[in-house]
């Protein structure tokens, strides 16, 4: 049975089309799906997080390509790394695998041969690995033509690049985290603090908590937000916090974006306080 392959890149809307095309003469009946080719340009710590979001959802097997390269054509790693859920991802080894090496964990992990698994005819182009490199050795990978001893040498998961996480912090009734991702089309923020520490609080549904969101020493928002399990539970145009998709805080508004409200465009070192007073 062939796999399915699941793509994503920064490259833009209708960006993946060679990538598309180039799985489709290594296998006209394999099934691609383009899930984002939105992910915000060089930004390899949202593509990673956009991974994780995915990768459980997909059944066992599923090839990833993932396509978010700022360092395309250098001395990085081209990869396919075998993951502990079954499937694989086919990245640039550049941060991109940070997120899933805890959750499902990574089994293995091998740098792509150029020699027998890159598109005939692209030897001196550099800057098209998408096409190139990543969607043609996915796409051998997921059609049988190769397994994942195929796809080159492995090397040591350890080697793995991983860019560093802030972690969070708990004192008494104060909690201290950070911004770690935004849901675009909504204007919603994930922090990296779990709802349980907000369940140790005794936190319940309806209770108001001080929220304080700072950038670079700037206070972007300061106030009281009620704890609900979801939007509809506070008035059209409120904030709220909710317990968003992978169990942490959320900080959102039923019905509005709350990044466009506040002005809120970078998530570099966005911290966030949350105290039950």
């Amino acid at each position: 049975m062939k796999s399915i392959i699941v793509m994503q890149t920064d490259f833009g809307i209708g960006g993946g089309s060679a990538m598309r095309g180039t799985c489709r003469k290594v296998d006209p009946e394999l099934d691609i799906y383009e899930v984002n080719h939105q992910v915000e340009k060089f930004n390899v710590k949202e593509a990673s997080r956009y991974l994780y979001h995915h990768v459980s959802y997909w059944p066992e097997g599923t090839v990833f390509v993932s396509v978010v390269d700022p360092g395309v054509g250098t001395a990085r790693r081209a990869s396919v790394a075998k993951l502990k859920n079954g499937s694989y991802v086919v990245t640039p080894d550049n941060g991109s695998l940070t997120y899933l090496l805890d959750d499902p964990g990574v089994e293995a992990i091998r740098v792509i041969d150029e020699t027998r698994n890159r598109l005939k005819g692209t030897e001196n182009v550099s800057i098209f690995h998408g096409r190139d490199l990543f969607a043609y050795c996915g796409a051998k990978l997921a059609a049988g033509i190769i397994d994942f001893e195929g796809v080159g040498e492995e090397y040591p998961v350890s080697e793995i690049v991983r860019f560093e996480e802030p972690e969070y912090e708990v004192s008494g009734n104060h909690l201290k985290g950070y911004v770690t991702g935004m849901m675009k089309t909504f204007g919603n923020l994930e922090t990296n603090i779990p709802i349980s520490e907000l369940e140790k609080l005794n936190v319940k549904s309806g209770d108001i908590l001080r929220v304080k969101l700072t950038s670079n020493e700037e206070a972007l928002y300061d106030s009281g937000m009620a704890y609900q399990p979801s939007f509809g539970y506070v008035e059209v145009g409120e904030e709220v916090l909710y317990n968003s998709s992978d169990g942490v805080v959320g900080i959102g508004i039923n019905r509005d974006s709350f990044v466009n409200r506040y002005g809120i465009k970078n998530l570099d070192g966005l911290a966030v306080e949350i105290v039950k007073e």
